[in-house]
């Protein structure tokens, strides 16, 4: 009767520890990115170094892991400071936005001459920052065109390899923040309001519902975007 009644006590007790362990449970998640240009990093590494268990970030950056308390999770990208968090919340969801630093590294002397704009300047800069990827090149698909005699042959698990990956889409998210920034630097709350003489809330919902693509913005000349932004005005105060 006693074996009986001591190995339902340690079930219970499995059973309990079970159910503790399981509510203990917390998904990590959040958004990683560059921390000085905020540029998300895709494929980046999540490790719970607790468990062991590791992930990765998808093409937005985001992420998403499962941990305990005071679980140590370490996340890591090419080119960057890896950083690390420890789980503080017992369960739920806790929400950790994280930012790497890239690694010191020596910058090329770059000659800044008055022809360039200050969109140029920042461009040049942030080019010359992030040149250990964006001038990496691709690797090719072995058996595809690389010429005959080349001696290199790179194979698909070399271009599909979680590093390749995180320098393609990173290019990709690099040339449309780019995109963006130029838009920016000649689209500017400043510029509109002159021409339209729209203030505060009423110039933000303006230029949010007439946000130019880039490549109208790149053939227009100012005088030809101050027309356009004109005519987007009066259509826009019709509706």
């Amino acid at each position: 009767m006693k074996r009986i009644i001591t190995g339902l006590l340690v079930l219970c007790c499995c059973s309990l520890l079970r159910v503790v362990k399981a509510q203990a449970q917390v998904t990590l998640t959040g958004t990683i990115m560059d921390k000085e240009n905020k540029l998300v990093l895709p494929y980046a590494s999540i490790l719970n170094k607790s468990t062991g268990r590791r992930t990765y970030s998808d093409k937005g950056g985001f992420y998403k892991i499962t941990a305990s308390p005071k679980d140590v999770v370490v996340f890591s990208f090419l080119g960057y400071r890896s950083d690390s968090v420890v789980v503080s919340q017992s369960s739920g969801t806790e929400t950790r936005n994280i930012s790497l630093t890239v690694e010191a590294k020596q910058l090329r002397s770059v000659e800044i001459g008055t022809q360039y704009t200050p969109y140029q300047i920042d461009s040049l800069a942030r080019r010359q920052q992030f040149a250990y990827i964006l001038e990496k090149r691709d690797m090719p698909l072995a058996g595809g065109s690389t010429p005959v005699g080349a001696g290199i042959v790179f194979s698909p698990f070399t271009r599909y390899s979680r590093s390749e990956k995180q320098k393609r889409e990173f290019k990709k998210i690099f040339a449309k923040a780019e995109e963006e920034r130029y838009i920016d630097s000649r689209y500017t709350p400043q510029f509109v309001s002159k021409v339209t003489s729209l203030k505060g809330d009423s110039l933000m919902l303006f230029m949010r519902d007439n946000y130019p693509d880039y490549n109208t913005m790149r053939v227009m000349q100012q005088e030809d975007l101050i027309y356009w932004i004109t005519d987007k005005y009066r259509a826009w105060k019709k509706k």
